[in-house]
């Protein structure tokens, strides 16, 4: 009996010793980026939920008081500084992005309420062709002509999913399309002063940037908030602050080209949160709009990874 204890113990002990001890970068990267599109996921569905009740404004004036609020700290821990943080070689771009961005979330949590999650992703998720199309000229990055082709294709996944010219056409959908050029302008001009300032620096000023803007329009358009809406606004400042800390240490472990596929997930879990909690239909035509812009996204990212790793 005490020979068969020793073996049992000695076979544990090399299971134990064959187990991997930590994860690599890469998957450390996806778990984060994962997570970080959950939590964002989650902040759309709660912030919808307030658009019942409260102006897009005075929602995420109270989201970027918390997230300065939340720059803030994490930057005076350790041996962080603001005063460090905050000092960019791109100031002025800076403060375009953080005020483009700021602009764009309030258009964009209105659309929620207006033409749904689901649509409203659906659009945004042409957000990267738009990107690689929009590199081209602001970056001076080359785009070949197989991903020029994607985005062509990805554009008309677009039209399939705006209708135009159908009776059912919303001209609300137009909006959405310019948020997700926005939101691309916002990406290419981070990708921009990346070169020089570190992604604390970049949130820093998305932080405050937003924070002053709305701060000084929001009181005009605030509404007393009932008690327990206070409870589901601090849920959706938290998400949202914590989604932007996970996207952070997504990209500090694994490259951008392995991560950014992963970033569809958000119109998976949109999807899923606007059928079972606000009774949104998935039409046909976003279903296949999406289903197109999607494909021709992967597709430009595998050329970029491709091409990078040629290099």
């Amino acid at each position: 009996m005490e020979l068969i204890k020793q073996l049992i113990f000695i076979k544990i002990l090399k299971a134990k010793n064959n187990m991997p001890t930590k994860f690599s970068s890469n998957t450390k990267g996806i778990l984060f980026i994962v997570s970080a599109i959950f939590c964002l996921s989650l902040m759309d569905g709660f912030t919808r939920y307030l658009t019942d009740y409260y102006n897009v404004i005075t929602i995420n004036m109270f989201r970027y008081f918390f997230l300065f609020l939340f720059v803030i700290t994490i930057n005076s821990i350790g041996n962080k500084s603001v005063i460090i943080v905050s000092k960019s070689k791109y100031k002025i771009i800076q403060i375009i992005r953080g005020t483009v961005l700021a602009v764009e979330m309030c258009f964009a949590h209105y659309l929620f309420l207006k033409i749904g999650l689901i649509e409203t992703h659906a659009i945004f998720a042409s957000c990267p062709l738009i990107v690689a199309a929009l590199s081209v000229f602001f970056l001076g990055e080359k785009v070949g002509w197989r991903r020029w082709c994607a985005i062509l294709v990805g554009f008309v996944g677009i039209l399939i999913m705006l209708r135009p010219g159908s009776k059912v056409f919303d001209p609300l959908s137009l909006i959405a399309l310019a948020c997700a050029f926005a939101f691309a302008i916002y990406q290419i001009l981070t990708r921009y002063v990346s070169s020089e300032d570190s992604p604390d620096t970049s949130l820093f000023y998305t932080g405050i940037t937003g924070f002053v803007i709305l701060g000084l329009i929001g009181p005009f358009f605030y509404n007393s908030i009932e008690t327990l809406h206070w409870l589901w606004l601090l849920v959706v400042c938290m998400l949202g602050a914590g989604g932007h800390f996970l996207m952070i240490n997504a990209f500090k472990h694994s490259e951008a080209s392995l991560l950014q596929p992963f970033t569809y997930l958000q119109l998976v879990f949109v999807s899923i949160i606007g059928v079972l909690i606000f009774k949104e239909k998935l039409e046909t035509e976003i279903l296949i709009g999406a289903f197109i812009v999607i494909v021709a996204g992967l597709f430009t990212f595998w050329r970029e990874y491709s091409k990078n790793q040629q290099i």
